[in-house]
C-alpha cells in the first residue's frame, strides 16, 4: 500500500475514532427555555434544547425552527419547518463576524459600546443560596444556578458560549454576546447551570430599564417523544431543500 493511502487512512480512522469517542462521553439531557419580558404573561418565546451524542438540537415554538449545533464538524444547521429550507453557517464565519464587530466597538466614542466589546462586572456568589450577581451601571444579570453533573454543565456552557455568538451572527440587532458570555463563565465556575437568569439594560440614562427574565428546567433523561423529535430533525436535514445562508435570512 503506498504510503500516502496508508496515512489517510490513519487519518481517517483516527478522526472517526475522536468524533465516536466524544460521542460517547457526551451527556444526553434536554433544557425547557421559556423568555419574558417583564409586564407581558406569556413568554416572548419558547422551546427546548436537546443535547444528544454529541449534537445539540435547539427547537424553537415560534417561529417553528431547529437550530442544530454541530461542535465536530464546525457548523450550525438551520432548519425552516414551514418553508421547508435548510441552510447551514460554520463556526468559523460566525467567529469572524463576532470578531469583527468586537473590534469596531473596541474603538467606538461611546464609552457604553465600547463597554460592550470588553464588559466588566462586580460578581458575586451565595454558596447557601446559589444565588449569581453580576452587576455593572449598564447590564446587570442576576441568576438562579442550579448544581449538576460536570459532563452537563460543561456541554451546556460551551453550547451556551457558541450559541450567543450565533445569534448575534444571524441577529445583528441582538446585543453583542461578550456580556452574556461572561455570565456563562461565572455559572460555570459555580459548576452548574442557570435555571432563571434576570436581565436588567440600561444602557442610556435617558431610557428606561428593560427587563428580560428566562427560565431553564433541566431534564437529565431523554423519553421517546425527545428522541423522535431529534430523528425528525434528521429528516429534515436529508429532506429539506438546501439554500444559501443569505436566502435563507431574506426570506423570514
Amino acid at each position: 500500500m503506498p504510503t500516502c493511502r496508508l496515512l489517510a487512512g490513519m487519518l481517517l480512522f483516527f478522526s472517526e475514532t475522536a468524533l465516536v469517542t466524544e460521542a460517547a462521553q457526551s451527556a444526553d439531557f434536554l433544557v425547557n427555555n421559556a423568555i419574558f419580558v417583564e409586564g407581558q404573561s406569556q413568554p416572548q418565546s419558547q422551546g427546548v434544547t436537546i443535547f444528544h451524542e454529541g449534537l445539540v438540537y435547539d427547537f424553537l415554538n415560534e417561529p417553528a425552527e431547529v437550530i442544530i449545533f454541530d461542535k465536530a464538524h464546525r457548523r450550525f444547521t438551520l432548519l425552516d419547518i414551514g418553508r421547508h429550507l435548510r441552510s447551514e453557517i460554520s463556526i468559523d464565519d460566525v467567529q469572524a463576524f463576532v470578531n469583527r464587530v468586537k473590534q469596531r466597538l473596541s474603538g467606538h466614542l461611546n464609552p457604553n459600546m465600547k463597554w460592550l466589546a470588553d464588559p466588566s462586572f462586580e460578581e458575586s456568589f451565595s454558596r447557601e443560596t446559589f444565588e449569581l450577581t453580576l452587576k455593572s451601571p449598564a447590564i446587570t444579570y442576576q441568576a438562579q444556578v442550579e448544581s449538576t453533573v460536570p459532563a452537563v454543565a460543561s456541554q451546556y456552557h460551551e453550547f451556551s458560549d457558541w450559541y450567543a455568538q450565533f445569534n448575534f451572527a444571524v441577529n445583528p440587532k441582538s446585543r453583542p454576546p461578550f456580556p452574556r458570555m461572561m455570565l456563562n463563565e461565572a455559572i460555570d465556575r459555580s459548576k452548574g447551570i442557570a435555571k432563571e437568569v434576570h436581565l436588567t439594560v440600561t444602557l442610556s440614562p435617558k431610557d428606561l430599564p428593560t427587563k428580560i427574565t428566562s427560565r431553564h428546567q433541566l431534564v437529565m433523561q431523554l423519553d421517546s417523544a425527545d428522541r423522535n423529535r431529534v430523528a425528525e430533525a434528521r429528516e429534515y436535514q436529508r429532506s429539506f431543500q438546501s439554500v444559501s445562508f443569505r436566502e435563507y435570512r431574506e426570506g423570514k
